[in-house]
This record gives structure tokens, C-alpha cells and sequence, in this order.
């Protein structure tokens, strides 16, 4: 019986001592679990504050007499580390907030990055500023001058009938072209609307060695010329344009001259200009047009390069006692302008 009372009393004592360690590891347990909370607790709320001045440790800990001592700091980040910060909290915490502070690190990186790449989209939406879809109107005069010449003058002046005695020779000569302009655009595209004084010059020169004799004829025209075009812009300030334009005369000219001296030689040769004159007229024509222009919308300043031709009959002959006859007398112009605009409306 006492055997069995001693053993008793041994179970009795380790139940008790087991318990014991049980309620001493869970107290342990819920304190962690209050430290744990509160520091979390601490950091949310000075979160903010040191937001600025992010830093934190990698930290080896080491158990003596129940405390924990924290060395061995080094950055998780790339500011500088001024003082040293020292918790209570479990080591698995520390490391726990140093990776997520290490992607916080990582975001604010690549959040930089991002805002450099923001800049220099925001530098090159800057400098191509002129093709924002917005509609501009302005308003300019140009001036410029170019070649130009009237073909078919000889056939006009001799039919070839017979064997000729002399040479021909055709050429163009050097105008002058200037008026007024408008224009549209609207991001890559616009239209021009304007209207110009031109001058189309052709001349031919017979030259007759049996007698000697070397004619010269010139025959110009002046014309009034609406045009229309439609710009397409590759790049800011270049362009290219195609359209169209009517050239409306209102004055022709007929020079006729030749080596010959003398008064008698010099009236004949007078006459007959006057003749020629009343013989050729000028008529309406239809001239295609291309540019290739450049545009400062800065100081508004235009510079282009154009090309018109002609597509149907510039002159008409009437019958008349020299032999000219009626040709097809086409037309073509090369020239350069230079333009001033200014802004009217967006």
C-alpha cells in the first residue's frame, strides 16, 4: 500500500510540474504576441515620419541572461544610416520588415525611373508640339523668282515647209512671282489658298547665215494666278504639297528685234512687233503645281520650292502676213519663294 500511495504521490507531482511548464510556456507565448502587436502598432504609426529617412539592420542576436543585444548593422537601402536602431522585437520581425523595406526601396527605384522616363517623354511630346491635332490659321505674303518658258515658239514662227536655211534656237527667261497667301493646318495635314502676279518669258533667236541675219523674238505674258494646294507634313516644319493653279492673263508682250542697222531697218523692225502683237493673245490655263516647303511657325518665316506645268494652250495666233501659225504652246515654271505669316486663330 505505501508503494502504491508513493507512486501516486510521484504521478501527482509530475502532472503538477508538467502543468506547470505548460502555463509558463503559454504566458511566454502571449507576451510574444503583445510585443509583437505593439511593435507593429509602433511602426505603422511613425511610418510615416521616417519615411524619409528609411533605414534599417541586418541584426545577429545573441542570448544573455534573458536579454537580447543587437550589432552588426548594415544598409538595406541606398540612403545613409545615421543612428542606430535597437528593438525588442524577435529577430524573424527584423528581418521580416528589412525585406519588405527592401521592396518598398525597390518600388521607390523604379518609381524614379519611371517619372525619368515620364520626363523625357514629356521633352519629346515638348519638342514635337506643332503636330498636336489643333487647327491654326495664318496669313502671309511671299516673293520669289524663277525660270520659266513657253515651248513651241518656233513651231509657231515657221512651218518647216520647205528646207531650212537657218537654226532656231528656244529658250526661257527669269521671272519674277510674289502675292499673298493663306493657310490651314491641322496636326500632318493643311491646304494653301492664294493668289500671285506671275510672268511666263520665252524667247527664240533665228539665226539665217546666208544673209547674215539674226532675228530675236520675245513673248511674254502676265498673269494673275489663283492657287490651291494641299499640304501633308512628313516632318514639324517640312512639308509637301500638291494642287492646282489658274493663271488668268491681262497683259501680253511681243518684242521683235535684229542686227540689222539703220532707221529704215529699225522702223521695219518696229512695225513688225506691233504686228505680232495684236497677232498673239494670251489665254486662261490650268497648270498643275508640287512644292517642297519649309515652315518656322516660331517667326513664321516660309521658304518653298514649286514647280507648275501648263497643260493646255498658253497662246493663241490669228491669222496674220508673217507666217505664224497656231500652236499647242504650253508653259512650265521652276522658282523659289520666300514668305512671312502670321498666326490668326487656333
Amino acid at each position: 500500500m505505501a508503494e502504491k500511495k508513493s507512486n501516486s504521490r510521484k504521478r501527482t507531482a509530475v502532472t503538477i510540474i508538467l502543468l506547470l511548464i505548460a502555463l509558463l510556456l503559454g504566458i511566454e507565448r502571449c507576451i510574444h504576441k503583445t510585443e509583437t502587436a505593439e511593435s507593429k502598432g509602433n511602426k505603422t504609426q511613425t511610418g510615416d515620419s521616417d519615411s524619409k529617412q528609411k533605414h534599417d539592420t541586418v541584426i545577429d542576436s545573441v542570448t544573455n541572461n534573458g536579454k537580447r543585444v543587437f550589432h552588426n548593422k548594415k544598409r538595406c537601402n541606398r540612403r545613409t544610416v545615421t543612428d542606430a536602431v535597437i528593438t525588442e522585437r524577435p529577430l524573424y520581425d527584423t528581418l521580416t520588415v528589412c525585406q519588405e523595406e527592401k521592396k518598398q526601396s525597390r518600388v521607390i527605384i523604379e518609381k524614379e525611373s519611371d517619372i525619368m522616363v515620364l520626363d523625357t517623354a514629356e521633352a519629346e511630346a515638348i519638342a514635337d508640339i506643332e503636330l498636336t491635332p489643333k487647327h491654326e490659321f495664318r496669313l502671309g505674303v511671299r516673293a520669289g523668282a524663277g525660270y520659266s518658258t513657253i515651248t513651241s515658239l518656233s513651231g509657231m514662227m515657221e512651218s518647216y515647209n520647205m528646207r531650212p536655211e537657218f537654226t532656231l534656237d528656244e529658250k526661257g527667261g527669269i521671272v519674277f512671282r510674289g502675292g499673298i497667301f493663306a493657310t490651314w493646318r491641322y496636326g500632318r495635314i493643311g491646304a494653301e489658298l492664294g493668289a500671285d502676279y506671275m510672268r511666263f518669258s520665252g524667247c527664240v533667236e533665228k539665226n539665217t547665215p546666208r544673209l547674215s541675219l539674226s532675228e530675236k523674238t520675245n513673248i511674254s505674258c502676265d498673269v494673275i494666278a489663283p492657287q490651291l494646294m494641299f499640304r501633308f507634313y512628313p516632318f514639324r516644319d517640312f512639308y509637301m504639297s500638291a494642287g492646282a493653279l489658274m493663271t488668268i492673263p491681262f497683259h501680253t508682250e511681243v518684242n521683235y528685234t535684229t542686227n540689222r542697222t539703220g532707221t529704215v531697218y529699225m522702223q521695219q523692225d518696229y512695225l513688225k512687233a506691233i504686228h505680232l502683237q495684236e497677232s498673239v493673245k494670251s489665254r486662261i490655263q490650268f497648270m498643275p503645281a508640287l512644292k517642297i516647303g519649309y515652315t518656322n511657325r516660331k517667326t513664321g518665316i516660309e521658304a518653298a520650292i514649286e514647280y507648275n506645268y501648263g497643260v493646255n494652250d498658253l497662246l493663241r495666233t490669228i491669222e496674220n502676213d508673217y507666217g505664224y501659225t497656231e500652236r499647242t504652246n504650253n508653259s512650265h515654271y521652276v522658282g523659289v519663294s520666300l514668305g512671312y505669316t502670321i498666326k490668326l486663330k487656333e
